[in-house]
């Protein structure tokens, strides 16, 4: 839960890391992370999520109103809510991977978030914001532990386990990352920004297959992700060579 109005902060603070935590032979490293994690960045808070989700693209059919239903995030052991969220969900996906532009990308990711992030409780929405003012204080990890706070009281939220991943992220531990990533998509495999964020982490873990599938698996999702093919081009080359 990493929201665009922190975007300068959070590259503020992966500047930081690279000059003063002996990262300076990763530094592009960590830039390029930075970039992963903007292109994941979620609203500043998960209500502004619900409430400013845009209307659908005119070139695709309309989605389904968001429905936050009984707020349990119990109802279909896939992390993203109850059943009536879970359908509408499963119906953005389909016309995600159809998109046509990045126009009409956006927007159906922007109502993907809200639904995403319909069932979390007001206690863990208020420990996603203190992780906010910590990552606005440059203290990556307190703001990993606030959201292992938050993942203690709903850990069927698959969101909550990429916004723990994003965090990692910041802070340096890439591995971790990884494996929150892992949580992430066994609740919710149909998330576009996790496989983004996996495939750009596990490129700089020096991965290239799994950086590759990882990739393809979200453009899958949202082609407009890679319209030019070019980073899909880019990562089948560092997996396996320039083809002779």
């Amino acid at each position: 839960m990493v929201g665009r109005a922190l975007a300068g902060k959070l590259i503020m603070t992966i500047m930081h890391k690279t000059r003063s935590l002996g990262y300076r032979r990763n530094g592009f490293l960590f830039y390029s992370l930075s970039v992963a994690l903007l292109s994941t960045a979620l609203p500043l808070t998960w209500e502004d999520a619900l409430a400013a989700a845009p209307p659908a693209p005119t070139t695709t059919p309309a989605p389904p109103a968001v429905h936050t239903g009984t707020g349990t995030g119990t109802g279909t052991g896939t992390g993203t809510g109850t059943g009536t969220t879970a359908g509408q969900i499963a119906m953005l996906v389909k016309l995600l991977a159809q998109a046509q532009t990045p126009d009409d990308a956006h927007t159906l990711q922007s109502r993907l978030e809200a639904l995403r992030a319909a069932h979390l409780s007001p206690t863990t929405q208020l420990l996603l914001r203190r992780a906010e003012k910590d990552l606005a204080t440059e203290k990556p990890d307190d703001a990993v532990e606030d959201v292992g706070d938050a993942l203690a009281l709903q850990p069927d939220q698959a969101v909550l386990w990429r916004t723990r991943a994003q965090m990692r992220l910041v802070a340096g531990n890439l591995r971790g990352a990884v494996a929150d990533l892992g949580e992430a998509l066994a609740r919710d495999a149909e998330d576009a920004q996790s496989w983004s964020l996996l495939a750009s982490v596990e490129e700089h873990l020096n991965d290239g297959q799994a950086a590759l599938k990882a990739w393809q698996k979200a453009t899958a999702l949202n082609p407009m992700l890679d319209k030019s093919g070019k980073r899909l081009d880019s990562l089948r080359l560092k997996a396996f060579g320039q083809p002779t």
